[in-house]
């Protein structure tokens, strides 16, 4: 399986920071850089265009759940792309705002973050990829992902009569939902 990490190659890297000062040469810079991720991922370059920065999430996030346990350590602790805040936010249809809050950045934070092209510290690697496990649990469980952004917006009794998307900033509310998912999925009382 090809290694996939956005943004982050060794020859990606220093020219996007290099092509920051021409807005021009750095969108078609990040374009080029999200065409070898999806290459080298073994998928169509015109299939992540189109799917733009949430193709990209959900590539990421999908390979780095079938992952070993060894590998999402080193990648945590590596860090994540900022890039994939807008991705999350994209694929859950909400603000990106609600995404840092839930992943405990400030905006000001995440937007420089992201201006830099900088990766996010292990713990918010750690809470986007919890996050990111919940998601695809959902869309698991659901059988499509626009069905199951809508369950994470909406209020639910078994959690209290609140979202679930507002749960998983905490690891004991991404536990909640995930005993909730499972229920739905199996049959079993919540």
């Amino acid at each position: 399986m090809a290694k996939a990490t956005l943004g982050r190659g060794q020859v990606g890297k220093p020219e996007i920071q290099a092509a920051a000062k021409s807005p021009a040469r750095s969108a078609s810079r990040v374009e080029q850089v999200r065409t070898e991720y999806v290459v080298s991922a073994g998928r169509p370059a015109a299939s992540l265009a189109a799917q733009g920065a949430a193709g990209a999430w959900v590539l990421y996030r999908n390979q780095f759940l079938s992952s070993s346990a060894q590998t999402q350590i080193s990648e945590i602790r590596k860090g994540a792309s900022a890039s994939n805040l807008i991705g999350m936010a994209e694929a859950l249809r909400v603000p990106r705002e609600r995404i840092y809050r839930l992943i405990g950045l400030s905006a000001s934070t995440a937007k420089r973050k992201l201006a830099r092209n900088e990766t996010l510290d292990p713990p918010m690697t750690e809470r986007l990829n919890r996050i990111g496990a919940i998601e695809k649990l959902a869309e698991d469980t659901f059988g499509d992902p626009v069905m199951a952004s809508a369950w994470l917006q909406t209020s639910n009794l078994g959690l209290g009569n609140v979202a679930p998307l507002s749960l998983l900033d905490t690891e004991i509310g991404c536990r909640e939902v995930s005993r909730i998912l499972n229920a739905i999925a199996y049959g079993g009382a919540a």
